[in-house]
C-alpha cells in the first residue's frame, strides 16, 4: 500500500481510523504499540485520542492463555473498549465530514522515488 504512494502516486488508504488492543508482558505492550502506531500511520491511517486499550500482568506474567482469559473478563478493560471504539467512530465520523481526501504527495525524500534531483 505505501510503495502505491512511492511508485504511483496513488493513495489507498484515506478516511480511515485505526486502533488498537493490545495485551502481553509490559515490555510487549510499549513496543507492540509503538510498532504498529509507526506501521499504520505510514499506510495512512488516522487514530483517535488514546487510540489503544492495552493490558498487562507484569514484567514476568508472558503466559498469553491468562493474559486473553483475564481480558475477556475484566469489566474494566471491557469498558475501555468501548470507550475505544466510540473514539475511533467519532474520529472516522469526523474525517468523513470534512470531505477530505489525501492530495498528491511530495515524492522528494521517499525511498524508490525516479523524482530524485
Amino acid at each position: 500500500m505505501q510503495n502505491q504512494v512511492t511508485l504511483n502516486d496513488r493513495v489507498l488508504i484515506q478516511n480511515k481510523v485505526a486502533s488498537f488492543i493490545i495485551t502481553g508482558g509490559q515490555d510487549n505492550v510499549q513496543g507492540v504499540a509503538g510498532q504498529m502506531l509507526a506501521f499504520f500511520s505510514e499506510l495512512g491511517f488516522t487514530f483517535p485520542q488514546f487510540p489503544f486499550v492495552a493490558h498487562s500482568r507484569g514484567w514476568s506474567a508472558e503466559d498469553m492463555e491468562n493474559n486473553v482469559r483475564f481480558v475477556q473478563t475484566d469489566a474494566h478493560l471491557r469498558e475501555g473498549t468501548r470507550e475505544l471504539v466510540a473514539r475511533a467512530v467519532e474520529t472516522a465520523r469526523a474525517l468523513l465530514a470534512s470531505g477530505t481526501v489525501a492530495k498528491k504527495l511530495a515524492s522528494g525524500g521517499r525511498k524508490a522515488s525516479s523524482k530524485t534531483g
